[in-house]
């Protein structure tokens, strides 16, 4: 062969190269690059989102929905969702990044967790817990499987990645977030917060029986700062200042596990003829507890509230008062609404609370007494 026929042979293959050198560069490398590190979802719609179910291989599943303009759980009495826990949940979801991906064969999805929890067949342990956001209309906007998280760390014992599939996709992705605290029970997507009332706000605590006339106990304050004092004494019985301190601190942070089927109520243990714990605060505001007589041997206790508003004082009629009467009588009418829409809100369901809450409601006199030391 002449050197110049090898010559034009060589640019050929070395262009040739080049050629092929720019494919695989435009198919692999370009590829990778799009994936790592880019957002599972890039163009999720969630301002359009009106629907979340949660789909697992439990008993409970879980539907939440928005038909107003609030979050509820359907499965759930239709009770309010907690919905700064469906925001927390789509956007970290919305800000999950892909670490690597591969595909979905059949040992990978089973050895991952990621067989659909719809599938008859195959094992318990192998399917995934399915996600699906819908709009108004019920279309589905998203759904993904959440399978087995990728552990690391000490001992490969903490979750730092979640494995998922998209829709019906072939291709499994390793996220760079984990999701183990997604709930998959409709109890735990409730509003979970009932009260925040502050132990220095109650001006005075009374337990009524459950006649709702006979005062078994009760405690005042004579002013904002003072001690709450027994209305009331009893010579010789001394009251247990610790438990006086959580009756009174009772509906500071006051939450609950779950909420009641209100078709069950009138079945539940100890709610017929419960005593009543009445709180009344210094602005007007009062709280009527209703704790069951007692709880379940599994452990669940129960609690109505009710919210009313009385006016704790009259208004200042005095000469030159005028301006600051008009003041008062604005905020006797915001806290009155307050009244109303908590009252709305809490005063017609029946809610599960911790046993050590519950504990803490004393309708039993004896139970705030010191106990008397043995001779």
């Amino acid at each position: 062969m002449k050197g110049k026929t090898l010559g034009i042979l060589l640019i050929a293959l070395a262009a040739l190269a080049g050629v092929v050198f720019g494919i695989y560069m435009q198919q692999s490398p370009r590829e990778g690059k799009r994936e790592f590190g880019a957002p599972l979802f890039e163009n999720l719609p969630v301002n359009d989102i009106a629907a979340v179910t949660i789909l697992h291989t439990g008993d409970e599943q879980v539907y939440l929905a928005r038909p107003k303009d609030r979050w509820i759980v359907k499965n759930r009495f239709g009770y309010p969702a907690d919905f700064e826990k469906i925001r927390a949940f789509v956007r970290k979801l919305q800000d999950a990044k892909i670490g690597r991906s591969f595909e979905a064969t059949k040992g990978v999805v089973e050895r991952l967790h990621l067989v659909n929890p719809a599938e008859k067949n195959g094992k318990e342990e192998e399917k995934a817990t399915a996600v699906v956001f819908a709009d108004k209309e019920g279309k589905t906007l998203a759904r993904v499987l959440m399978g087995a998280p990728m552990k690391g760390g000490q001992g490969g014992m903490f979750p730092q990645g979640q494995y998922v599939l998209l829709g019906k996709g072939k291709t499994v992705y390793l996220l760079d977030k984990e999701f183990e605290d997604l709930g998959k029970s409709p109890a735990e997507w409730l509003k979970k917060d009932l009260l925040d009332v502050r132990e220095a706000d109650v001006r005075q605590i009374a337990c009524l029986a459950p006649d709702g006339k006979t005062v078994r106990f009760s405690f005042t304050r004579s002013a904002k700062g003072k001690d709450l004092e027994q209305m009331h004494p009893v010579p010789g019985k001394k009251i247990k200042a610790s438990s006086l301190k959580s009756l009174a601190g009772a509906l500071s942070n006051l939450r609950m596990n779950d909420v009641v089927d209100p078709a069950q109520e009138d079945q539940l243990p100890g709610m017929v003829q419960s005593p009543k714990l009445e709180y009344r605060l210094f602005d007007g505001m009062v709280y009527d507890l209703y704790p069951g007589k007692k709880c379940t041997e599994a452990g669940s206790c129960y609690l109505k509230i009710t919210v009313r508003y009385e006016n704790p004082g009259t208004l200042n009629t005095s000469q030159g008062k005028a301006e600051e009467d008009k003041k008062q009588e604005e905020v006797q009418g915001k806290l009155e609404q307050k009244a109303r829409e908590l009252n709305q809100e809490l005063g017609h369901w029946t809610y599960v609370i911790p046993q050590w809450k519950h504990d803490n409601l004393v309708t039993d006199f004896e139970s705030l007494l010191e106990k008397e030391k043995k001779k």
